[in-house]
């Protein structure tokens, strides 16, 4: 969360100071006003998080190895095929230039790709957590 507040305070960083053009009638400074916000709850909520002693990101991108080795050993029930098959099309949709809202509008136009990746680590972060307490009650 901390990760994405920073992101979301930078793209609110470039719309307040770097835009000069409205974006479908919305002001920049209003879209960096609104990015910066959900930047600083972004934050908060990450750094609330480490201090009730969740993993950050790093340490779930840490845990993810022994995920994939235990459930290949069979210690670990393996994500439904539902799940997996939907972590694929997201990252699938995150890297293909087909988009819901194109990039060719400025800061709006990544909020598409950035909704799915905040998905997509919101996911995995459950299921590095998952993992981690079934590994303490071993």
């Amino acid at each position: 969360m901390i990760l994405l507040g920073l992101l979301l305070f930078g793209l609110g960083a470039f719309a307040y100071w770097s835009m000069t053009n409205p974006v479908l009638g919305v002001e920049p400074t209003t879209i960096g006003t609104v990015l910066f916000v959900l930047a600083a709850i972004a934050i908060v909520t990450g750094v609330v998080g480490l201090l009730r002693g969740r993993l950050g990101l790093i340490g779930q991108l840490r845990v993810l190895p022994r995920m994939v080795k235990a459930i290949r050993a069979g210690a670990y029930p393996a994500p439904p095929w539902s799940k997996r098959l939907f972590w694929i099309f997201g990252v699938l949709y995150i890297l293909s230039p087909i988009d819901l809202i194109p990039e060719l509008l400025p800061v709006i136009g990544l909020t598409d790709d950035i909704g799915m990746g905040a998905f997509l680590l919101t996911q995995l972060s459950g299921e590095a957590t998952r993992f981690v307490e079934h590994e303490r009650r071993k």
